[in-house]
């Protein structure tokens, strides 16, 4: 189990297996198309809830005016003993009995206990009947050495282990440390072999208070339920990648529930608990299954490693106070121009809104000055590109109308970046620089403020240059430029300071400094 207030630098991904492209992609895709068909009508056991009249001492009277001393239902007389008659006891049903007993029974035959070299480690849970299995980056992340350096070293180091006692060798196809998630493969006895998988449901339709219960194997004890609520949703600033917006529980998360499913009381997945707060007891985290599944489609659709996009632009300089104080608003951000086509344009969004509240949750704290519109528009950009290709951003925008100023609740359904846009990305947040794009290749038009490289004694001279060279490999136009960037996340994600790059300056000479300040 991970802790919320810690990070660790790790290659960002790692492909392993023989025939990895065909194996686990089309692995992917045929459970992802099946999955989705099935999504609005999952097979549960059907929950049957009875309610029983109020009791005598509760002080609550009949809606139909009965007699509120006068308890309905079964009745019991007591034997000499003070017993009651078995034949009456089972008029009570088995008290043992409810929905969350239910939920827990049908649910356990698709979680696993991962061990790792004999030492457990967390859980998984199975996504397929062929044995695709789900778990967190950080609870296999010690497996991934040796079994990229050898398959057969790597393949005895990874066991999935039911409740039953029934066990079976796993081996680490994919994962991404960005989102802390890894995709197993479990190993089959014979080509038909199938595993119970589990039903899954919408993290979307959660609602705060809603009862919850994850299955783990917490400081070792083997799957292991843990029950509580809803506490937060869409909560950010918890995770190695802190613009991931999560699911906050007040449920017993411990050391070992990493990796382990969470579970509405319909036993659908709506999660993969991923942390624990280190600051306090009862309050753990989970990865919400609608961001897990834009991964695996991401991966289908190979647009992985793409940053979100919605296609506008913004106007941080624009003054907004005189429109949004009206209303109660303090801070607010000016939409400059929406693309035609783009999902900002196709969810309504116009040129002139001001965006006041992102997720429903406005940022006031700001306040209203330039600097802290700048601010606001860094906030937006950054939870935009952290999304993923088709999950939603909810936004509520003040519009002028005929009727004067009013507040509109937009939603969005993000697009993965361009390729032309993601280089842009890539080397914003990568290297410091703006780039020109639309030119090929593309220019160095100015230095982000506040970068290393903005601050460093020589780094003016290379504005209006050209990067081409990168880890040795010329990058003369925008695509190759873009594979060495996609290289360059990599590199940086796995904690490296130092890389190959060389500039052509505006006046033609090649310069290849020693050491780069990348921005991580």
């Amino acid at each position: 189990m991970a802790s919320s207030d810690t990070r660790g630098g790790y290659p960002a991904w790692v492909a392993t297996g023989a025939g990895f492209g065909g194996t686990l992609l089309g692995a992917v895709a045929m459970w992802f198309g099946v999955q989705m068909g099935a999504r609005s009508a999952v097979d549960v056991p059907a929950v049957t809830v009875s309610v029983e009249a109020p009791s005598p001492s509760s002080g609550a009277s009949p809606a139909t005016g009965a007699d509120p001393t006068v308890a309905e239902g079964p009745t019991m007389s007591a034997d000499a003993d003070g017993l009651g008659h078995p034949d009456q006891l089972e008029q009570l049903g088995d008290p043992g009995d409810s929905p969350l007993v239910r939920a827990v029974a049908s649910t356990r035959d698709s979680v696993v206990t991962l061990d790792l070299a004999g030492r457990v480690r967390g859980a998984g849970v199975v996504l397929s009947d062929k044995g695709l299995l789900l778990t967190n980056y950080h609870v296999i992340e010690p497996v991934l050495g040796a079994q990229l350096s050898s398959v057969e070293a790597g393949a005895g180091w990874l066991t999935a282990r039911y409740a039953n006692g029934r066990a079976r060798a796993a081996k680490v196809v994919a994962t991404d440390v960005d989102e802390d998630l890894a995709i197993l493969q479990l190993e089959r006895d014979r080509d038909d072999e199938r595993f119970a998988k589990a039903p899954i449901g919408r993290s979307q339709d959660l609602r705060l208070g809603e009862q919850v219960f994850a299955i783990g194997a917490p400081v070792g004890f083997e799957a292991t339920v843990v029950t509580g609520i809803v506490s937060a949703l869409d909560r950010t600033g918890v995770l190695a990648n802190p613009a991931l917006p999560v699911i906050q529980l007040d449920a017993a998360i411990n050391f070992g529930n990493s990796g382990g499913p969470l579970f509405n009381l319909r036993g659908e997945l709506v999660g993969i608990t991923a942390a624990r707060s280190a600051r306090g007891e009862g309050i753990g985290f989970a990865i919400p299954i609608d961001h897990v599944l834009s991964f695996l489609r991401a991966l289908v659709s190979q647009t992985r490693g793409r940053a979100g996009a919605i296609g506008v632009r913004f106007e941080p300089e624009a003054e907004v106070d005189a429109r949004i104080a009206p209303l109660g608003y303090r801070s607010g951000l000016t939409v400059a121009e929406v693309e035609s086509g783009r999902p900002a344009a196709a969810a309504g969004l116009r040129s002139g809104d001001i965006i006041v509240a992102i997720r429903g949750r406005r940022y006031d704290e700001l306040g209203g000055s330039v600097a802290d519109r700048w601010a606001f528009a860094q906030l937006l950009i950054e939870t935009v590109r952290s999304l993923l290709p088709g999950e939603t951003l909810s936004l509520e925008v003040i519009r002028d109308g005929s009727s004067g100023s009013q507040l509109v609740e937009l939603e969005l359904t993000v697009e993965a970046a361009s390729v032309a846009e993601q280089v842009r990305i890539d080397a914003e947040e990568l290297l410091g620089l703006q780039l020109d794009i639309t030119v090929s290749p593309p220019v160095i038009s100015a230095l982000m403020p506040g970068s290393p490289v903005a601050s460093a004694r020589d780094g003016r001279m290379l504005l209006r240059g050209r990067i081409v060279e990168l880890f040795g490999r010329k990058t003369d136009d925008l695509e190759s430029l873009a594979a060495g960037l996609t290289k360059l996340r990599s590199w940086a994600s796995g904690g490296r300071r130092s890389i190959a790059i060389t500039f052509e300056l505006e006046d033609g000479t090649r310069v290849s400094p020693n050491s780069y300040p990348l921005v991580f």
